[in-house]
């Protein structure tokens, strides 16, 4: 973006963890998808929609198939609402219904959707609202690392959350680029008193 390379871990990649470790399914650590209805602005919901994305994967992780289906139709929609349909066609939506209760191509279609979505927005010169989907994913997979590493004390989850601190710094970054949106710099502010956490 701008000329700069950010590099932002798919959030699907702490759900991979997760389960590896062991942890127990959490919904309660989840974002409820009839919360898709409660966000009225493209800040609110291009966050909300990284976040059901990072949902999507841990659910689809855990076979939660029928939660899966409510929050891939929530992501639709803030998908269609930011008009970035383009990701979420017809047919990527027939694939994900077809497709449940098989995790490996499950987690295929979110991948799919994940990237597919980041270059129709690259592809559109809307990198502003790419870079508030991928604020969302890394913040929620940084909660469900958090909430995970409480419950079960892993050294594999805690040793994660501490390799985010790079990571945030490439967001803090990312989001800098759009400092002059007061909701961006917000947003910021809360990154960077973040950042002062993992020092």
């Amino acid at each position: 973006i701008k000329g700069k390379i950010f590099s932002i871990p798919s959030p699907i990649q702490t759900a991979l963890l997760i389960k590896k470790t062991g942890a127990a399914f959490d919904k309660n650590i989840l974002n409820p998808s009839e919360n898709s209805a409660n966000y009225s602005t493209k800040y609110e919901k291009a966050l909300n929609l990284g976040a059901y994305g990072c949902d999507l994967g841990y659910l689809t992780m855990y076979d939660q198939n029928g939660d899966a289906l409510k929050y891939f139709i929530a992501t639709k929609k803030l998908g269609d609402d930011l008009d970035v349909s383009g990701a979420f066609d017809k047919s990527l939506m027939e694939r994900f219904q077809a497709n449940i209760g098989k995790k490996d191509s499950m987690l295929n279609l979110v991948s799919t959707a994940y990237r597919a979505s980041d270059a129709f927005l690259k592809n559109n010169d809307r990198n502003d609202i790419g870079a508030l989907i991928i604020a969302g994913g890394w913040i929620e997979a940084l909660y469900f690392a958090a909430q995970t590493a409480k419950a079960s004390n892993n050294q594999e989850i805690i040793n994660r959350i501490a390799e985010q601190k790079a990571t945030l710094g490439n967001l803090v970054g990312l989001m800098e680029t759009y400092a002059g949106n007061e909701e961006y710099s917000e947003l910021i502010s809360k990154l960077k008193a973040l950042q002062a956490d993992f020092e």
